[in-house]
């Protein structure tokens, strides 16, 4: 199948499937969109929480919905998985968090592997990553990249989506990577809002997170020395 026709196939399809989504939404909850873009642009944590508490026992469903929606059309997922530890309780808003995260992204991967790899090496070299897939086509460094708080998905499965990993490989290291960064950003998200009665585990996680990116970009940087020294 030509590059140009598997293209159309996948824009038509997401175009479908933002349509169903959207017509779903409109005959059952008719302010869904308006509300959750208007309070996810203003910033207003609170708001968007009580909304998707308000309904009920469906608020897990909408919660997952919104993450895997994000994810395949490539929008932040931060705001939601603030939300999910103030909303469900630390624990299970993890839980929930990871499961959409991991859903999201696998659906973004085999859709960007099947029809949009050239859109995919576009954002790649974008980035001037495009050395650096290579890098990437083990499971151990997809996991660790997955693992990172805070990193944009849509960068890494577009790097996914040109390695060389399997279906079955790209999925355990998305499952095992996300669990790290989920925690994180949920927990932070959850003592940022409840400041005062968590700011020491707020301060302390952040400034472990502040460490972990220091050594990271520290030991990336001694290796491409140690590398550049050995040739």
């Amino acid at each position: 199948m030509p590059d140009s026709y598997k293209k159309t196939v996948g824009i038509f399809m997401l175009l479908l499937l933002a349509a169903i989504c959207f017509l779903i939404a409109k005959i059952f909850f008719p302010e869904f969109y308006s509300n959750t873009i208007t309070l996810t642009l203003a910033g207003d944590v609170d708001s968007l929480s009580r909304y998707i508490s308000s309904f009920g026992y469906g608020a897990f469903a909408v919660s997952l919905f919104l993450l895997i929606l994000c994810n395949v059309f490539g929008i932040p997922t931060i705001p939601f998985l603030t939300i999910n530890g103030v909303l469900f309780g630390l624990l299970p808003g993890i839980i929930i968090s990871w499961i959409g995260e991991v859903i999201g992204i696998e659906i973004s991967f085999h859709i960007g592997r099947i029809f949009f790899r050239d859109e995919a090496r576009r954002i790649i070299e974008k980035k001037h990553m495009l050395r650096k897939v290579d890098k990437y086509s083990s499971v151990y460094a997809m996991a660790v990249a997955r693992a990172i708080p805070y990193s944009p998905n849509i960068l890494f499965t577009a790097a996914a989506v040109l390695t060389k990993l399997t279906t079955r490989q790209h999925l355990r290291a998305t499952l095992f990577g996300k669990i790290p960064s989920v925690v994180i950003e949920v927990v932070l998200g959850h003592d940022l809002i409840h400041f005062s009665q968590h700011g020491i585990r707020f301060v302390v996680l952040f400034i472990l997170t502040l460490g972990g990116f220091f050594v990271h970009r520290r030991y990336k940087q001694y290796k491409c020395g140690t590398r550049k020294q050995f040739f």
